[in-house]
């Protein structure tokens, strides 16, 4: 079986989307024999290239143009050139690889390559799965296109993946006919509880924090939404003993920005000693999680966050901020957590004290529930049980 998958980003340009598009693929291929092909675009790398990422082959397609950078006239114009551009590298791609050598298509985000694409198969009558990534106002793209793009998911031999009960809804009331709600995937044998004794260990190799220090950790790309700035103010609630260690990817001068906002307000609220602030790609995520007390998520918009459930699973509570049919549908108060209804500091303080409170035997039994749900090995194995049965 041969599937091209198609992503608005990918490795090594970090997105979520792109981060479990690629663990996916590699596990597909190496447990159920499936053939792959990656076409992508970026927002940070404006050119067109073939590179090899992990053993697997990346075709990548990217306007030579910040569009970021233009106003007025001069923008809508090359908005117009950008996406001429992408249908036609996208139709080129596809015409010198046959699409006959696909069985279908696995699309990650939202993208004109995405769009064209998915119409491309359509057209052929090739089967078709759509992964909803993040919180939109309709499951189709674009939305210009929104009636067209119905016809298309109210067929058979299509999938649309809603990764949270908020898209799940969003489908339905978009009349989408295969609906697929489950989480993102975590990998059972990487996030995991473990003793007190193998935490320290942890923390003794990865922070400069003693064994006293309550720790709190938020790890996240540099954007605005991700909100560690926020995180602040709730640090300078908490006793002197509470230390909160902030990383993330930063890949362009908006990340930037918000790293150095973040430096500077450190150093305004004396926090310097209490704050461990890094930036850049962190592979060992579940290290990080695992040395820590309390995870935390103060992010504003999130379709669901992957970060919420890998830390419940090793055993770590959570406390991120209300978003329904979000962190309310994954976190139970007092189980796996507690999800926080707004942006108030003090607030957010007493919730992090709570989590602490919760015993070590519910945080085992939320773990096991956590893992059941959102094993890679399940879901991998329902994933190829319904590829099977479009195609």
């Amino acid at each position: 079986m041969k599937v091209l998958l198609v992503s608005s980003k990918y490795l090594p340009e970090y997105s979520g989307s792109g981060f479990r598009a690629h663990n996916l693929y590699k596990r597909l291929s190496r447990k159920f024999n499936i053939d792959y092909d990656v076409v992508c675009n970026s927002l940070t790398n404006k050119k067109n290239e073939i590179y090899d990422y992990d053993g697997v082959k990346v075709n990548k397609i990217s306007y030579p143009v910040e569009l970021e950078k233009l106003s007025g006239f001069k923008r809508r114009f090359h908005i117009i050139l950008s996406i001429i551009y992408e249908f036609y590298y996208s139709y080129k791609f596809i015409k010198k690889k046959n699409i006959k050598n696909y069985n279908l298509i696995h699309t990650f985000g939202n993208s004109w390559s995405v769009a064209f694409l998915t119409y491309y198969f359509y057209l052929k009558k090739k089967p078709i799965i759509r992964e909803l990534v993040n919180n939109m106002n309709t499951p189709y793209y674009p939305i210009q296109f929104e009636k067209f793009f119905r016809k298309i998911f109210q067929k058979n031999n299509t999938i649309m993946i809603a990764i949270s009960k908020k898209l799940e809804e969003l489908c339905k009331t978009h009349k989408v006919k295969n609906i697929w709600m489950r989480p993102n995937p975590i990998n059972e044998n990487q996030f995991f509880l473990i003793d007190k004794i193998e935490k320290l260990k942890l923390r003794n190799k990865l922070t400069d924090f003693s064994n006293d220090d309550i720790i709190l950790t938020h790890i996240a790309t540099f954007i605005t939404q991700k909100n560690h700035i926020f995180l602040l103010d709730v640090l300078k609630r908490l006793p002197k003993n509470y230390k909160l260690y902030l990383g993330g990817t930063v890949e362009n001068t908006e990340h930037m920005v918000n790293f150095e906002r973040v430096q500077n307000k450190i150093n305004e609220l004396g926090l310097k000693s209490r704050v461990t602030l890094t930036r850049r790609f962190i592979e060992n995520i579940d290290e990080y999680i695992k040395l820590c007390d309390v995870f935390l998520f103060p992010t504003w918009n999130e379709a669901l966050g992957t970060p919420i459930l890998e830390a419940q699973a090793c055993g770590v509570p959570v406390v991120a901020n209300l978003m329904h049919g979000s962190t309310d549908y994954w976190i139970k108060d007092n189980k796996g957590g507690f999800v926080v209804e707004k942006f108030d500091d003090k607030l957010w303080a007493e919730k992090i004290k709570l989590a602490l409170n919760i015993s070590n035997e519910t945080l085992r039994e939320n773990s096991s529930k956590i893992i059941k749900i959102a094993s890679a090995k399940n879901i991998d194995a329902e994933y190829f049980k319904r590829i099977e049965a479009i195609t």
